[in-house]
């Protein structure tokens, strides 16, 4: 177990979060923590402040690049136990590639790749992409900024243990950039809608229990279900009716090998229910 009171620490498994997930509520999870915690057949309830949501976000690099600078020993050791567990259960979370040469210490990860300054206030993109919450507010509604993909659901809060650990590593430094940014940016980005599925109430749709999606990570799916036929792992590989329609082709969420030429087809099993969401 991950030493007490030590930034970083997963409140699921009380161990220094691995292959870190930060959730539109702002808090910090491992990828396999958060993903067993959901509930398959209707909405999920974050752990810590237990509000509502419906999307697992993918795991954000920077954040996996940091841990391994910062805490080299311990990573390298939660990763053992994970890559064990995953060989066991033949399911694989999805691959990070290595830290960039150009950033060789913990410091130079933790800088926005929009503004390219130190991140201040900083909020993850359902892609996994983290950036400063005047950066994200100040792009296009429900888009990240560095990808260009759709961001499902209301605009992330900031997260939590980041933006402590780093007030507290880069104090002077870090009380300048809130300076720099001021309150007319957050002004704004605290008065933007929430999307669509922010503010549902209860809605009569379509479910698929137990299955997800690999673009936007909906679980479980609601609506139409578009399948791969050739895709060839047991997990295989889904997409929810706005992935599919807006022609997502991104990689898998447990390293399926999904290929734009890949045949998609509608999944018709599926239970009416009732659903219930609010924000």
């Amino acid at each position: 177990m991950a030493e007490a009171g030590k930034p970083f620490n997963c409140p699921i498994c009380l161990e220094m979060v691995y292959k870190p997930v930060v959730q539109v509520c702002g808090h910090m999870f491992c990828f396999w923590c958060v993903h067993r915690s959901m509930n398959p057949s209707t909405v999920s309830h974050c752990p810590i402040c237990q509000k509502p949501y419906v999307h697992l976000a993918r795991i954000a690099p920077q954040l996996h690049h940091h841990l391994q600078l910062a805490y080299p020993l311990e990573y390298e050791s939660r990763a053992r136990e994970v890559a064990a567990e995953e060989r066991d259960q033949n399911l694989y979370s999805p691959f990070i590639e290595p830290v960039p040469s150009s950033s060789c210490n913990p410091k130079a990860i933790l800088r926005c790749k929009v503004c390219k300054k130190l991140l201040y206030k900083p909020v993850a993109m359902n892609c996994g992409h983290l950036m400063c919450q005047s950066c994200a507010a100040s792009g296009p509604p429900n888009t990240c900024r560095l990808c260009g993909v759709h961001h499902p659901g209301p605009f992330p809060q900031v997260c939590v243990e980041l933006d402590q650990y780093m007030e507290k590593e880069f104090g002077r430094e870090y009380k300048s950039r809130g300076g720099e940014i001021g309150r007319a940016i957050l002004a704004n980005w605290e008065s933007r809608p929430a999307d669509n599925l922010g503010s549902m109430g209860m809605v009569q749709n379509m479910i698929h229990p137990s299955v997800g999606c690999d673009g936007c990570g909906m679980m479980p799916i609601l609506g139409r279900r578009f399948y791969c036929l050739d895709c060839p792992e047991s997990c295989g590989y889904d997409l929810c009716q706005t992935c599919h329609a807006r022609g997502a082709n991104q990689p898998g969420r447990f390293n399926q090998r999904h290929s734009p030429w890949h045949r998609m087809e509608e999944r018709s099993k599926r239970s009416p229910w009732i659903f219930v969401w609010a924000w």
